[in-house]
């Protein structure tokens, strides 16, 4: 909706049925709906719906749902055939190994929680549920997207700021939470910190 209201005509995926409706109700509040059009789908049905969603399109991004994907090869091939060549695709990932989520929880007492992310897959809390999500090294990231995109790019989100279910505890310390974001900001994009954080955002070109 952002970028519908920044004049971005946007085509959208979601594999929740009450998610896209909640997604189309928003866009009719705000007048977007000729800007922005909703289909219930995984990223993993990409393939099969290239000639369904138009295109090709200048542009993608993928915020956390590509943690609940079994295997990206079909993602990046249905991304392959959407968009147009050269085009970049942002992901936000969540990352196999977050520093200050391990330091936290070894020096809590809970060692198994520091290496819950050490696995193929772990439970992730939405809400009251648990469901599972797959993480990722950078690495093995851009690996599973080739041959069909290159890094140009990769943050931490965040890199040293504690991961968002922290967001209560964290807040009550309002010195320490503006001087960690500011140093965050100049540690997020260099290495190793861009590696070890909750999550990493990779921006990836579309090789023609």
């Amino acid at each position: 909706l952002a970028l519908a209201s920044a004049g971005v005509s946007v085509v959208a995926v979601d594999a929740s049925q009450e998610m896209v409706r909640v997604a189309r109700s928003k866009a009719e509040e705000r007048g977007l709906e000729d800007r922005v059009e909703f289909h219930r789908a995984r990223a993993r049905d990409l393939p099969h719906l290239a000639d369904s969603l138009g295109g090709p399109f200048a542009g993608g991004y993928a915020s956390f749902s590509l943690a609940y994907e079994p295997d990206l090869r079909p993602v990046a091939t249905g991304l392959h055939e959407l968009l147009n060549p050269q085009a970049r695709f942002l992901a936000s990932v969540p990352s196999r190994f977050c520093l200050v989520e391990f330091l936290l929880a070894v020096g809590s007492g809970h060692p198994s929680f520091a290496g819950r992310r050490l696995g193929d897959w772990h439970g992730h809390k939405v809400g009251a549920q648990f469901v599972p999500i797959r993480t990722y090294t950078p690495h093995s990231f851009v690996m599973a997207m080739e041959p069909y995109f290159t890094l140009e790019r990769m943050e931490a989100l965040p890199a040293i700021v504690p991961p968002p279910y922290m967001n209560r505890v964290y807040a009550r310390f309002d010195g320490l939470a503006d001087a960690l974001e500011r140093v965050d900001e100049r540690l997020r994009a260099r290495f190793p910190f861009r590696s070890v954080g909750d999550h990493f955002l990779a921006e990836l070109r579309h090789v023609s």
